[in-house]
């Protein structure tokens, strides 16, 4: 008599398959292969294969940072220096970095249409404000980067193409994308061990999930077709799968006391090592977003007892960033021996906007501004050195915005930046939303007025 383990294909062969073979029967579910058409003229320049997106979240003062202001606010253990030829930084707060400033290019015009934190963080993650009559189709960035990057994807390629760090319940779902090209949120404190198989537990583990695809199999006329979430959750369930049973996932997990030393055990520290790691394992994932949070210092800002400082944070940054920098320019391509990974990865620090220029408020702090704020770029085709834009004696307004426009670079231009140097045409729209109603990678309508939907050129040339 045959048995269900008889008419199954052997753990072998479902290793050969692989995910997208198992997910056949499900893409329908979702809106893939959507329907997308040319939008306008864009040439996509195609410099990098990875991205990375530091999120400072909250809100970095930008006249303390990278476009520094002597003012009231202004303290005096900054030890300000002038790191390069009209470029001056606090030495106290970033002295990694200081060092590194012709690896990166900042841009000190950016002008936001959020002044709201829930808002500002939406905006910056899904690279468009937030509209609540489509918020439940709009996807990340990371989605529509996994989403238009699929085709690249190899055999050997069982890592998720998108990876968040520190978003937790935060992270968008893939809105009108199907759910396969959600990012995986990822705890990177958790440590490897709660996310591998091995030995007994993988033969387990691929045992039962053969099992599980044939019963799938001998009932699903029966059930006939499927909603939205019975096939989401089998996409994950298929992802977790073959992560799990490649033993490049816990290495990519796997962080040492010295490495988290070097980078700094907290969130972007561990995230940025994440994230390297993610890079060098070369296994699918191509767009990494960590979350730094906890840049709102309203109140005691340069308070060296407050829980949560100024200081603490740009040296936190200063750590993590600059590791990260270095040891991907010292490891090589895999694919051309010609270049570093550091070549080949764009790395973003965006932030939802500035805070108030001047002198401190009541509390020792700084609330929001939205006039202008920074973004600092590196690796990928950026031309490391630059200074785009120049903004007043206060930092209180743009006097050049650094770019070919008129227009102040918004959100919109880092996302349009990002996309071209992963060769995506970040001027196509898609067109059979659920909603009907077109989806712009790059949405030229602004919540507060239109933007410029182009890349910032002067980044790369």
């Amino acid at each position: 008599m045959r048995t269900v383990r008889d008419l199954a294909p052997t753990r072998r062969d479902t290793l050969r398959l692989g995910a997208g073979s198992l997910l056949g029967g499900i893409v329908g579910e979702g809106l893939w292969p959507a329907g997308a058409r040319a939008a306008g003229r864009s040439n996509p320049r195609g410099t990098a294969r990875f991205a990375i997106v530091v999120e400072a979240a909250g809100a970095v003062s930008h006249v303390d940072t990278f476009d520094f202001k002597e003012d009231a606010g202004t303290q005096a253990d900054f030890e300000v220096r002038e790191v390069s030829n009209g470029l001056y930084i606090p030495y106290r707060l970033f002295p990694k970095l200081s060092g590194l400033m012709h690896k990166v290019a900042i841009v000190r015009t950016f002008k936001s249409h959020e002044v709201v934190h829930f808002r500002g963080e939406y905006y910056t993650r899904a690279g468009r404000p937030l509209n609540p009559a489509q918020a439940e189709e709009i996807p990340p960035v990371g989605t529509v980067v996994a989403a238009e990057l699929d085709g690249q994807r190899r055999e050997s390629d069982t890592f998720p193409t998108f990876v968040t760090c520190n978003l937790g319940n935060l992270a968008l779902p893939s809105g009108f994308y199907h759910p396969r090209f959600s990012g995986l949120d990822i705890d990177a404190g958790g440590g490897a061990a709660s996310v591998a198989a091995s030995g007994r537990a993988l033969d387990l583990l691929e045992e039962r999930f053969r099992l599980l695809g044939e019963l799938e199999r001998a009932v699903g006329r029966e059930f006939g077709g499927r909603g939205p979430a019975i096939s989401a959750f089998r996409s994950f369930q298929e992802e977790a799968y073959h992560v799990l049973g490649d033993p490049r996932w816990p290495d990519a997990l796997a962080m040492g006391n010295d490495e988290k030393e070097r980078y700094g055990d907290n969130d972007v520290g561990r995230g940025c090592l994440l994230a390297r790691n993610l890079v060098m394992a070369d296994a699918g994932t191509r767009y990494v977003h960590v979350k730094h949070g906890g840049w709102d210092h309203h109140k005691r800002i340069y308070d060296h007892a407050a829980r949560s400082n100024h200081y603490k944070h740009c040296n936190d940054l200063d750590r993590a960033l600059s590791n990260l920098l270095l040891d991907l320019e010292a490891a090589p391509s895999p694919r051309d021996p010609s270049k570093t990974l550091l070549d080949e990865t764009i790395i973003a620090v965006p932030t939802e906007f500035g805070r108030v220029p001047g002198a401190l408020n009541l509390v020792g702090g700084r609330h929001h501004y939205n006039q202008v704020y920074i973004g600092l770029f590196a690796g990928g085709g950026v031309q490391g050195g630059r200074v785009i834009g120049r903004t007043d004696a206060a930092g209180e307004h743009a006097l050049e915005t650094g770019w070919k426009y008129s227009m102040q670079p918004k959100t919109e231009n880092i996302v349009a930046s990002v996309y071209s140097s992963l060769g995506i045409d970040w001027r196509k729209e898609i067109t059979n939303t659920p909603s009907k109603r077109t989806y712009r990678l790059v949405d030229p309508l602004g919540a507060t007025e239109p933007c410029v939907d182009d890349e910032i050129e002067e980044l790369f040339v």
